[in-house]
């Protein structure tokens, strides 16, 4: 029998978006409202004679507690609840009863099978240059894979056949699209010959086909039990055909979500003309469902329920009404009357956030007063993820847990995370960060205990992760734990201390890390087959998450654990669908991997006995609570933007006759509606997001339009309230400021040695001086620090060296060569940084002629030349040691000597040494005429400079200025020197952070120590 031809008037009830649709639909049930005849109150058995069909399966959850709840103590059969599969439902309770073949295709199957056919067309796209008319990347793939899947599904739910491609005619449009076009017409003969080759169909065709086959049933069977079909608004062809059926039953009956009957009857007819058709609208698909399948008028539909008391629906009905009759506004008042307007948004308030965080925190406030009432339920409803998990964040501090139906991507669970990190550690041949986030990963266990490997961790990240990066891969690795030796190091350095214990774990962790991650680690090159990278893939994560048996999984909750058996699904189904999937780089395949995980949700346990929930738009229509928090209500989140279709222009989807994309608007305009019809309302939006101001949503200024501007205003200040106690909680109560530190140890531990370098450092920042040698610290590299300027400053340093040590007198002929050839040897541990190595070997090649000249022009006024000296100096009668090494020391000509220090970045000016700011200079001449430096003789400086060495030149700066001499400013220097140690030998002289700022940049290394950002700003008025 056709599914078509009614036999009766159909039996069509709609329940108001303010009254509670669950409540309300289990009394009429039990009652006989829907289906006469049938009132099981007082039967429990009869009860299980009756279907009822919702579109999700949570609302099946609320409808079976409800009847449980309404049908007392005792033994109660509940009827059979069948989730129908709205838009956003992915299976049909039914389909265990429909076992015609063929099955549905896996999406993971189709959405890898699909990126191959879009990587085959972008590579014939290729010109002969190589260049793409579409992105590169599995990023680009996956998503125009997803895009090509919604249009395939789109079509099958509309009903448009692809034959209907042949009409569009190329050349109407742009290039890209008549590209786009071309490839249509390959997926059209591509993609069914792959179905038929797997024996599958598409999921939105078998789900098409299970609800085809359940209409036919219930109207093959009309005597059966009582049929009702409730909360779905019939959007696809295929539902609102089955409601159809169900409506025109003897038994059947379908009930649907607030159906507007305030608004007009012209703007109601018009809402399906052809001429003034409004898919944007909320009320187009209930209209549209009237019109086309029931073939009825809307005064054919009973409510099952009056609507509040406080008449919000007929506010919404105009605010939300047509463009085409907005005129009408201007009579609003007289039409409701002021009253009925006061009565709608009495009990509506209005946060408008400055930003994400503050709407997040108000919105949790909001939330938590709802539970300072016994009973009371509030729900935030939002199609925004992330202001969904900021809430749920927000709620804790407060240790309150919300029902978040949503959950979290599999990509961003823990298992997830890991997943990715075992794959990016494997991509970037063991880096540093990438491994190190690895191990300090939970899950990972690589067959210790977890005691054992937080300690090898610890060690294996000081000895080769931190400071410059070893060679890439599993050998890189484990040769330069092999070669880590202590001594290399400074004593103050936390690694010159690590004891063979620790080394030992260090070494057993790296062979375990390359043994666990060597099967993927040995695709790092080239494209590899899809099925090869997850094999590899899966057994490294296996090896990596192993551990001893007492030790547990690492599993902390159940919520792990939930995604942990997804994840095992997820791969399951990347396996199915493998050998579909496009060859891909490690690099693409651990890219893609995100994108692959990310479509699959995870769940968490239900909260039992929750009172306030997280719900998305769909679900929100059935799910009645006392208080409503609708956020992020801004123009591209509520509603969505209108999503450009990569595959068919506007024009081309209108020819094919596809949905306009406003139809997603009047979606989400109905979403909206049926969440303003709480009790109590709370609308929210930022005014800035990411840092640009945002535009309020369309519903939001619409419902502002016709409450006036009082009205509106009061419903912020209510909104207001939370945001003011949202302000208490974020401040801060009033602390005293800290002063600057200025710890003043015991004598006898102070340092009785510093170099002349540090000098500069104990008279610009004591603090340092403190923290370095009472303290004992020293500054860890970060990881993967690439090598700086200070590196190349010690290989220049070290190359002039050498080169000034083999050639102390006289140059050689072939200058330039010998100084290449040091340089070389002293560049040679940089190689395996290229890319730093190649810039600053090319500036060293540039700079070896000018250094020559430059040498050349010096030894006309020396006889000998003394490079990396290293001397002492005893003072304070020998309780203080001054060391330093001198660059180079020059025996000049005409007598005296000259001592010259050579900088790659700043150089003190003559002043700066003048006042003792930059005593290094003067110090090592003063060191020098005490005869402190081996082999050098023992007289008195003639002349202090620095020779900067430019990318490209040489240029000497005296650091002696006119009204003094080297002599008399080396003898000035110490001098104040000593009174600097006898200062310091005062036992209540402290060691001040930052003493003298001056060139502050240069320091910094413990100002985090100190806390320097915290005494060092001043108020308003202060320095």
């Amino acid at each position: 029998m056709s599914t078509d031809a009614p036999r009766r008037h159909p039996r069509l009830f709609s329940i108001p978006s303010s009254a509670p649709f669950v409540a309300v639909l289990a009394d009429a049930l039990l009652d006989g409202v829907l289906v006469e005849g049938f009132a099981p109150r007082g039967d429990p058995l009869r009860l299980a004679t009756a279907t009822v069909y919702l579109p999700t399966r949570r609302a099946g959850r609320l409808l079976a507690e409800a009847l449980r709840q309404r049908m007392g103590a005792g033994v109660t059969l509940l009827p059979r609840i069948v989730p129908v599969g709205d838009v956003d439902e992915d299976a049909l309770a039914f389909a265990e009863t429909f076992t015609d073949p063929p099955r549905a295709v896996p999406p993971t199957t189709r959405r890898l099978a699909l990126a191959s056919l879009i990587r085959l067309w972008r590579r014939a796209l290729a010109g002969d240059d190589g260049r793409t008319a579409v992105a590169a990347g599995p990023g680009a793939e996956f998503a125009l894979a997803d895009e090509l899947a919604r249009l395939i599904d789109e079509m099958v739910a509309q009903e448009v056949p692809w034959e209907r491609l042949d009409t569009l005619v190329p050349g109407e449009h742009d290039r890209y699209w008549d590209m786009a076009l071309d490839f249509l017409k390959i997926a059209r003969a591509f993609w069914p010959g792959f179905l038929e080759e797997q024996g599958q169909v598409d999921a939105a065709v078998r789900r098409d086909q299970l609800i085809a086959a359940e209409a036919a049933r219930l109207a093959n069977t009309p005597e059966g039990g009582p049929v009702i079909a409730a909360g779905s608004t019939g959007s696809m062809p295929a539902t609102a055909r089955l409601l159809a059926t169900v409506a025109h039953l003897p038994r059947g009956a379908v009930v649907l979500p607030g159906l507007d009957f305030a608004l007009d009857e012209p703007s109601w007819a018009g809402l399906t003309d052809e001429e003034t058709s409004a898919p944007s609208h909320p009320q187009y698909g209930l209209a549209l469902l009237l019109k086309r399948h029931m073939r009825v008028p809307r005064d054919a539909v009973r409510e099952l329920a009056p609507s509040a008391a406080h008449g919000r629906e007929s506010l919404l009905s105009e605010a939300l009404r047509p463009v085409a009759s907005t005129e009408q506004w201007a009579s609003l008042s007289d039409r409701l009357g002021p009253a009925a307007i006061d009565a709608a948004l009495a009990e509506v308030s209005v946060i408008e956030a400055e930003d994400a965080r503050e709407e997040a925190l108000a919105i949790a406030l909001a939330l938590r007063e709802v539970l300072e009432v016994p009973g009371r339920t509030g729900a935030l409803i939002t199609p925004d993820r992330d202001l969904a998990r900021r809430v749920a964040a927000e709620l804790l501090r407060f240790e309150v847990a919300i029902d978040d139906s949503a959950g979290e991507p599999l990509s961003e669970s823990g298992p997830g995370r890991f997943a990715r990190l075992v794959a990016d550690a494997c991509r970037d041949a063991l880096a540093p960060l990438p491994l190190s986030a690895l191990l300090r990963h939970p899950l990972a266990r690589f067959g210790l205990e977890r005691a054992t490997l937080n300690a090898g961790a610890d060690a294996l990240e000081m000895m080769v992760l931190r400071g410059p990066r070893p060679a890439a891969g599993a050998s890189g690795l484990t040769e330069a734990v092999a070669g880590f030796n202590p001594s290399d190091f400074h004593p103050r350095d936390p690694r010159a201390r690590l004891g063979e214990e620790r080394r030992t774990l260090a070494e057993a962790l790296a062979n375990r890390l390359a043994a666990a991650l060597a099967p993927l680690l040995a695709l790092g090159e080239g494209e590899h087959p899809f099925a090869a990278l997850l094999e590899a893939h899966r057994a490294a994560i296996a090896a990596a998450w192993s551990g001893p048996e007492a030790d547990g999984p690492g599993i902390d909750s159940p919520a792990e654990a939930t995604a942990l058996a997804e994840l095992a699904r997820a791969f399951e189904a990347l396996a199915e669908g493998a050998a579909h999937a496009p060859a891909m780089t490690l690099a693409d395949y651990a890219a893609a991997l995100v994108l692959l995980l990310s479509s699959q949700p995870v769940r968490p346990p239900l909260v039992p006995g929750a009172r306030l929930r997280i719900l998305g738009p769909l679900e929100a229509r059935l799910v009645g609570v006392d208080r409503v928090v609708l956020a992020g209500l801004v123009e591209g989140t509520w509603p969505n933007a209108v999503r450009a279709d990569p595959w068919l222009s506007r024009p081309m989807r209108a020819a094919l006759g596809l949905e306009a994309p406003e139809r997603r608007i009047g979606l989400s305009a109905h979403d909206f509606a049926q969440g303003c019809g709480a009790p109590e309302l709370v609308l929210s939006y930022p005014r800035k997001l990411g840092g640009a101001p945002t535009v309020p949503s369309r519903f939001l200024q619409r419902l502002a339009a016709v409450s006036g501007e009082a009205r509106w205003k009061a419903a912020i200040a209510r909104g207001d309230r939370f945001r003011r106690l949202a302000g208490f909680i974020e401040e801060e109560p009033p602390a005293a400021r800290i002063a600057r530190p200025e710890p003043a140890p015991p004598v006898e531990l102070r340092p009785r040695q510093l170099s002349v370098t540090e000098i500069e450092t104990w008279l610009r920042d004591p603090y340092t001086i403190y923290a370095r040698h009472v303290l004992g610290l020293a500054p860890l590299d970060g990881l993967d620090e690439a090598p700086g300027a200070g590196e190349r400053g010690s290989a220049i340093h070290d190359a002039l060296g050498t080169f000034a040590q083999a050639f102390p007198e006289a140059l050689p002929e072939q200058a330039e060569a010998a100084l290449l050839a040091f340089g070389r040897r002293a560049f040679a541990p940089l190689e395996r940084f290229p890319a730093e190595h190649a810039l600053w070997w090319a500036r060293f090649e540039r700079l070896v002629p000018r250094l020559i000249g430059w040498e050349r022009a010096r030894r006309t006024r020396t006889r000998r030349v003394f490079a990396e000296k290293y001397g002492r100096l005893a003072l304070a009668g020998g309780r203080f040691t001054l060391t330093g090494r001198a660059d180079r020391i020059e025996q000049l000509s005409d007598g005296g000597l000259a001592i010259l220090d050579f900088k790659t970045g700043a150089v003190p000016t003559a002043k700066q040494t003048a006042v003792h700011y930059s005593p290094q200079l003067p110090l090592e001449a003063a060191m020098a005429a005490e005869g402190c430096f081996p082999d050098v003789p023992g007289e008195e400086a003639a002349a202090l400079a620095y020779i900067r060495l430019g990318t490209a030149e040489v240029k000497e700066v005296n650091a002696v200025d006119k009204e003094t001499t080297a002599a008399g400013l080396a003898t000035d220097t110490l001098a104040r020197l000593q009174t600097l140690i006898a200062a310091f030998e005062n036992p209540s002289r402290g060691y001040a952070s930052l003493a003298r700022p001056m060139f502050g940049g240069r320091y910094g290394d413990y100002d985090h120590l100190a806390r320097a950002k915290e005494w060092s700003t001043g108020g308003e008025g202060e320095e």
